[in-house]
């Protein structure tokens, strides 16, 4: 089946703004894989590929946790590789996958998730799911995994957006953050200038761009859908219309066409690159260590018209390559951090490592203050607009990819992007 945002909305939201308020009132298909194997000792040895850059503490706590797990399980050892994030979903995994050479062990997001299982390249989870675990796993974000029936990744947190700003460049220019569209975009125009751009945007043409854009669509009254023919309904006046939004800050140079420092990392704020960053509660951990000499603030992402702000929730997921040769050991390395009753790991992952909010409810429950302090209370206020990230088919996500770029370089309208991307998706 396929999961889109209209068919899970109202349970998600209604699921999620439940948990949250109680938190506040307390405060491609793979041939034979290479990438597993044993020693001539027995040992099973595990390929597994991150993204985390050193010295993010999202790194370390992978590093630790690979560390610990090699240490207490001689007969199975994780091989544990970083790299580029920019380049993990379009092209080394999908190529790995293709080639025989994927790990056993990767990251999957809501973008990738329908391609993925599509084309059988992620092993079926369900035997290792407990009956108590699916039960603790919010329900909607149990649904986001599941593909014909079966529990094909693991869920590991939900992230959502909000819009950052640099508080003392807003005073010295007698701004307040906005709050409609047409604020946003004469606040970036007056805060650019011949050294800093007034917002910063994803702008690669990447999976992670697209979840930054949904928000936009959302708030423009528009969505994806699948008509009775099977095709999907993209070429809308709200598409269009959320596509020239989005694209107006290249357009007018009011945003970067490439940033040296990732969409998913403040110092694009900190550095003195951009006034204002559209990113997500993943970033908050670094306001209080890397940046914390940078007086940086957040608030919804601005809607059309002031009301009704919508953001999206996301988050990565944990899978395993159905290829592997090893996949029930390596699902217990995975579950040992997220589906474990030890919930430790799990906690330290969404209130250390990073923010996020929790995808099991027992993790919620034990760090209900979390959500309150800092910047935390800022994201907790508004999680209860979040929508889950949308999975398409690969042609759809493919040609809303391609229309963003269309708009932001190519000198399109967002009319005439979302027709040729609706003929692209029906082309499949």
């Amino acid at each position: 089946m396929e999961i889109t945002v209209r068919s899970v909305k109202s349970k998600w939201r209604a699921a999620l703004a439940l948990a949250v308020t109680a938190a506040a009132v307390v405060g491609l298909t793979s041939g034979c894989s290479s990438s597993s194997g044993g020693d001539s000792n027995g040992v099973v040895k595990l390929q597994f590929w991150s993204f985390y850059a050193d010295g993010d503490p999202q790194a370390d706590f992978v590093n630790n946790w690979v560390a610990d797990y090699n240490k207490s399980h001689k007969d199975v050892q994780i091989v544990h590789k970083s790299v580029s994030q920019a380049d993990y979903t379009t092209t080394l995994i999908p190529t790995a996958l293709a080639n025989g050479t994927a790990p056993d062990i990767l990251y999957v997001e809501p973008a990738t998730f329908t391609k993925y299982a599509d084309s059988g390249a992620l092993a079926d989870l369900t035997p290792y799911y407990s009956a108590d675990l699916k039960k603790d796993i919010l329900p909607e974000v149990l649904k986001s995994v599941t593909y014909q029936k079966k529990l094909l990744a693991l869920p590991i947190e939900l992230e959502t957006l909000g819009l950052f700003y640099n508080k003392d460049t807003f005073t010295a220019a007698g701004l307040t953050p906005p709050t409609t569209w047409a604020e946003e975009q004469a606040d970036a125009k007056k805060l650019t200038t011949d050294k800093q751009y007034g917002l910063a945007l994803p702008v690669d043409d990447t999976p992670y761009t697209l979840f930054n854009f949904w928000p936009y669509l959302w708030m423009a009254g528009g969505d994806i859908k699948k008509a009775s023919s099977g095709k999907y309904t993209i070429d809308t006046p709200q598409m269009a219309k959320a596509l020239d939004f989005y694209g107006s800050f290249f357009k007018n140079g009011e945003s970067p066409n490439k940033l040296q420092i990732g969409p998913y990392d403040l110092g694009n704020i900190a550095t003195g690159v951009s006034a204002m960053q559209e990113s997500g509660s993943y970033t908050i951990a670094s306001t209080e260590t890397t940046y914390k000499s940078t007086s940086i603030g957040v608030v919804p992402l601005p809607s059309p018209d002031g009301s009704n702000s919508i953001t999206v929730a996301g988050g990565q997921k944990l899978a395993v390559n159905s290829a592997s040769k090893h996949v029930k050991e390596a699902a217990a390395f995975i579950f040992s951090a997220f589906g474990s009753k030890d919930i430790s790991l799990a906690t330290k992952w969404v209130t250390q490592a990073k923010f996020a909010y929790p995808a099991r409810q027992s993790v919620i429950d034990a760090n209900k203050d979390i959500f309150t302090k800092g910047l935390r209370a800022d994201f907790t206020k508004f999680y209860g607009t979040a929508r889950p990230e949308p999975s398409y088919p690969a042609a759809v996500t493919a040609a809303v990819q391609t229309a963003m770029q269309d708009v932001m370089f190519g000198g399109m309208s967002g009319a005439d992007a979302a027709k040729k991307a609706q003929a692209a998706a029906d082309a499949g």
